[in-house]
């Protein structure tokens, strides 16, 4: 199940409350003359360009520049034949061409565009959608690809379209507004940072790792993965997909995914992600936004999510990692590059207290935690070029010194999960290598190796978690970019 689609009804045919008359003025527009062209114009119908293609953002500006560098023309009876497949080159022929929607390029126009796209909130606007109008009114239908913001107050955008007032493809700035507009996202458009769908694979509580991973989100769109478990044997999973927000899936205590995701939060500035179960059977879930700092949600026993409390205003954090301890409180850790990493308590009566600085290491690029049955923390950072450090809060709260775990200078993510058996376990992807497990023992010595579980070397980043009847999980999210 796509997360785009979980739980998503069908898309009504948009309305827009504010009419606006197009503006045909081409002040602004970036191209100078009109350039030879590199494809060819034929009449339409234009010819069939397949099935749909999933399309990066800066890809899918980048098409729509070479319209713009070859001077296309606007026409709504003309196609234009290119690298990139048979389009009409009017204003939905455009953006479905510099998205690569599939069928003939030109059965596509404003009044269905609808049928691959979901409509988003201003603020979720990001290289790559586009704004349309829609109302059944070819004078004032018009839809195009939205770059940038040009002013502070978001009231500017910078678009590529092609233009009937200009008479070809342009890229301008909207000094007039968008009123009319609605913002709405290609549902196959993907992000530019690694992206991929998320793996899952467990160890038995005897140590043996299943023979394959199982695909448990088909979202090739999803940038980054957290996990915690809950006393009543359920897995939860959080993928992050940018633009959209956090989605939720859960697998039941009897080993059953849930067919779709629940989308928790719908903050698509959201670049890092967290998660940790408690003992009460209540679930966190952190969330970082650049400039602003960490977030906590709730979820309740019964299922229900609160909405976010800002714990942490740091807006200089990059990274974060959370784990509970069998007492009820729970870590949070936040990573400043150049100081190093901070660590915030909730008490078990909700008080969250300032952060206290763990690490003075500035140069650790990525953390992760887990809280042991005995009622230790380990916090682990990596360090490109020298590996893995750990370190362990005791039970009366003093954080120890950092022991050298992994020295392999070329690990690039980590997470870790802890067991009943009181077991530490720790996970790294390596680039073009894959995923590599390491253990503490409950008597605190380090395996002195890693094993290999995973040979997948595209895979950029992990999960850790142990389960109560004694499994664990990690999974992992390969590049498909």
């Amino acid at each position: 199940m796509n997360l785009k689609s979980a739980g998503r009804g069908t898309i009504p045919r948009l309305i827009t409350l504010t009419l606006v008359v197009f503006a045909t003025t081409t002040a602004g527009i970036v191209a100078g003359a009109v350039p030879a062209q590199a494809g060819s114009y034929h009449g339409t119908p234009c010819g069939d360009n397949g099935s749909d293609n999933y399309m990066k953002r800066s890809d899918a500006l980048a098409r729509g520049r070479s319209w713009v560098a070859d001077g296309v023309t606007y026409s709504q009876s003309l196609c234009y034949v290119d690298s990139h497949g048979d389009y009409r080159t009017d204003c939905s022929g455009f953006v479905a061409m510099a998205w690569g929607i599939g069928g003939r390029g030109s059965d596509w126009a404003t009044e269905n565009l609808y049928l691959k796209t979901t409509p988003i909130s201003v603020s979720q606007l990001l290289p790559g959608d586009a704004l349309l109008r829609s109302v059944a009114d070819p004078s004032e239908d018009h839809v195009a690809l939205f770059v940038r913001w040009s002013d502070s107050a978001y009231t500017e955008p910078v678009m590529l379209e092609e233009s009937g007032g200009a008479g070809r493809a342009v890229e301008r700035t909207w000094t007039w507004g968008f009123s009319g507009y609605t913002p709405v996202r290609y549902d196959k458009i993907l992000p530019d940072d690694p992206h991929g769908t998320v793996w899952d694979r467990t160890r038995s509580a005897s140590g043996v790792w299943a023979s394959h991973a199982v695909e448990i989100d088909t979202n090739p769109s999803i940038t980054q993965v957290a996990a915690a478990s809950l006393p009543n044997g359920t897995l939860h999973v959080f993928t992050l997909v940018p633009g959209s927000g956090t989605w939720e899936r859960v697998r039941s205590a009897s080993g059953t995914w849930a067919a779709s995701a629940i989308h928790i939060d719908t903050n698509g500035s959201v670049t890092d992600i967290a998660a940790a179960g408690l003992p009460d059977g209540t679930l966190h879930f952190q969330g970082l936004i650049p400039g602003s700092g960490i977030w906590d949600k709730t979820r309740s026993t019964s299922g229900t999510w609160s909405s976010a409390t800002h714990i942490d205003t740091n807006g200089s954090i990059t990274r974060i990692a959370s784990a509970a301890l069998p007492d009820g409180t729970l870590h949070v850790q936040g990573l400043i590059p150049g100081s190093g990493t901070w660590d915030k308590t909730r008490s078990t009566s909700g008080t969250w207290s300032s952060a206290t600085h763990i690490d003075t290491n500035g140069s650790v690029i990525e953390i992760a935690s887990a809280g042991l049955p005995d009622g230790t923390l380990h916090f682990q950072g990596l360090v490109p070029g020298s590996g893995i450090w750990d370190k362990t809060r005791s039970t009366s709260g003093t954080w120890s010194s950092a022991t050298h775990i992994d020295t392999n200078g070329s690990i690039s993510s980590v997470s870790s999960g802890a067991l009943p058996d009181g077991t530490l376990h720790v996970d790294t992807t390596a680039p073009g290598s894959g995923i590599w497990h390491r253990i503490r023992s409950a008597s605190g010595v380090w395996a002195a190796s890693s094993v290999h579980i995973d040979t997948n070397g595209d895979v950029f980043t992990t999960y850790t978690t142990g389960l109560p009847d004694g499994t664990l999980h990690v999974g992992g999210i390969p590049n498909v970019a």
